[in-house]
């Protein structure tokens, strides 16, 4: 049996957003809180991935998900850099799984029913997303094979590059979520 883990990357600053969007609330919880929720359903070991300064801010980022068994966090220095720095510092010495489902902390509503069908399609040798009306969707699903590559990522385009140069090894599930495309920053004003 495979050992899937799954990493929620918190550790950006929300410059476009232009306040801490982990804890904007849409009337359901706190956004973070909200993405631990559907990701902890899994019941996957997870691992959040926060800013060096956060581990002050720990109890208010995580709320009632604070102290959680299947709940790890780590914390990356010089998280401005982008998301790719982020992956990279992560993935330099990752957990010993076979696999890492990636989520970003602004997307909470992503189905759990969309999450379980990119599990049951881990492949040891393929990238797994979802798509949804032609556009490829969050969260992906790595093979252990391809932690090295996420090891060596730079910037803010996260994995972004690594997928369009991976293409032969990148299998599309067609879903009918919209919550992989959905973020925070695309809600109405």
């Amino acid at each position: 049996m495979n050992t899937i883990g799954a990493v929620v990357m918190a550790a950006g600053s929300s410059i476009r957003f232009g306040s801490d969007k982990r804890l904007y609330d849409d009337g359901n919880g706190p956004i973070l809180q909200q993405t631990l929720s559907h990701v902890l359903a899994l019941n996957l070991p997870v691992c959040v991935v926060l800013r060096i300064q956060d581990q002050r801010a720990v109890g208010e980022l995580l709320g009632r998900h604070t102290g959680h068994p299947g709940l790890a966090c780590y914390f990356v220095s010089h998280s401005e850099r982008g998301i790719g720095h982020s992956l990279q510092a992560f993935f330099r010495q990752p957990p010993a799984w076979d696999g890492a489902m990636i989520f970003l902390a602004d997307m909470p509503w992503i189905k759990t029913d969309t999450s379980q069908l990119l599990l049951e399609h881990f492949d040891a040798e393929k990238i797994i997303a979802p798509q949804i009306a032609g556009q490829r969707g969050h969260p992906v699903l790595f093979p252990r094979q391809m932690f090295a590559e996420l090891s060596q990522l730079r910037g803010d385009r996260g994995a972004n590059a690594l997928l369009q140069s991976s293409h032969g090894l990148v299998v599309e599930i067609a879903v009918e979520d919209q919550g992989v495309v959905l973020d925070v920053d695309s809600l109405p004003c």
